[in-house]
């Protein structure tokens, strides 16, 4: 009884109830699937930011900031990945955009996301908004923990009733939930082709928990003079072949600068089409990255680790009172049966 409300309670605190938030006034932002329909580091969403023309004026051009903040740390049990809680996940500056700017995004954790928003004009007007949705744990996940939560308790109460030592169960269980990971990381090289201008991209070294600068600048080729286009570029995780991020034929300059959190310690490639004004011929500059490891936070370590061993230590205790015979209450007064020749 005691292992089935704690692994409901533990249920629960991964798979908050739903709650999704956008600012209703000039800057609107939507998520499509809805929110609660997605798999955290499995499922692609399209995020969309969109300015009110009465407020942006019609075609006028807008400088955007954008920022998407990953949910918190928790309080009971951390995510798969500890972190990356609570730090900046995307956040990007463009400049001239003339309608609503789309991308697609696959949410690495559970819990609530942030995203503010703030949008200047020409005249100098500055317009903000954000928005907070809320990301569940996969189910498949919630019920894997749920039972092997209650396994915990049930192994706690056969050792309780069995042994009178539990102390090699609890070494034994905590020396198999211990785990540490490490990786190594390099920059690969950049292929150009396409003859309309050149473009250049580079990424900071990329290592979970830090996000990483990436930055593309298409010049005329021969010269440093940079060439205004529209820019889609696209990161995929290699090994599943997962588009991890997608933004779409956004407005530049000629240089775009993007702040990126890779949460995966696994080969990334980052890629960018440029298609400069008056239509010439697109380019195409792809890098591959490979992402370092990072050791995680020790509370974050040891937390779910002491969850555990308190469970079996609960389901000890209680196979160890079932062994008990509990005296009987002195108000219980003790019943004498007779026989049938004393009684007559």
């Amino acid at each position: 009884m005691l292992s089935v409300l704690f692994a409901l309670l533990l249920s629960a605190s991964l798979a908050a109830p739903f709650a999704a938030r956008a600012d209703d006034g000039a800057i609107r932002i939507q998520v499509s699937p809805d929110t609660t329909l997605l798999r955290p580091l499995k499922d692609s969403a399209r995020i969309t930011v969109d300015i009110d023309e009465d407020e942006r004026g019609s075609g006028a051009p807008l400088d955007l900031s954008i920022l998407l903040t990953a949910p918190p740390p928790g309080n009971l049990v951390s995510t798969d990945f500890p972190l990356i809680e609570g730090t900046r996940l995307v956040e990007m500056k463009l400049a001239g955009v003339t309608g609503a700017l789309s991308w697609d995004y696959v949410f690495p954790i559970r819990g609530t996301y942030r995203l503010d928003v703030s949008a200047t004009d020409a005249q100098g007007r500055r317009l903000q908004g954000s928005g907070s949705f809320q990301v569940r744990e996969n189910r498949a996940k919630t019920a894997f923990l749920a039972a092997f939560v209650a396994a915990l308790f049930l192994l706690g109460f056969s050792a309780g009733r069995i042994f009178t030592v539990p102390t090699g169960v609890a070494a034994v269980l905590a020396i198999v939930l211990l785990y540490s990971a490490g990786g190594k990381g390099i920059l690969g090289a950049d292929t150009v082709r396409a003859p309309a201008l050149d473009g250049k991209l580079t990424v900071t070294p990329s290592r979970v928990g830090h996000p990483s600068t990436i930055r593309w600048r298409g010049t005329h080729p021969g010269s440093e003079k940079a060439v205004p286009a529209e820019v889609t570029l696209r990161i995929v995780q290699v090994e599943k072949g997962r588009d991890m991020f997608r933004l779409n034929r956004a407005p530049t300059h000629g240089t775009l600068d993007l702040v990126y959190h890779f949460v995966d310690a696994s080969p990334h490639t980052v890629s960018v089409v440029a298609t400069p004004r008056g239509g010439q011929p697109a380019t195409e500059v792809t890098r591959t990255v490979q992402v370092e490891s990072d050791t995680a936070p020790f509370g974050a370590r040891v937390r779910p680790v002491v969850l555990f061993l308190l469970v079996v230590l609960a389901g000890l205790v209680a196979g160890r009172i079932s062994k008990k015979r509990f005296p009987r209450l002195p108000w219980t007064g003790r019943r004498t049966r007779l026989a049938a020749k004393e009684a007559s």
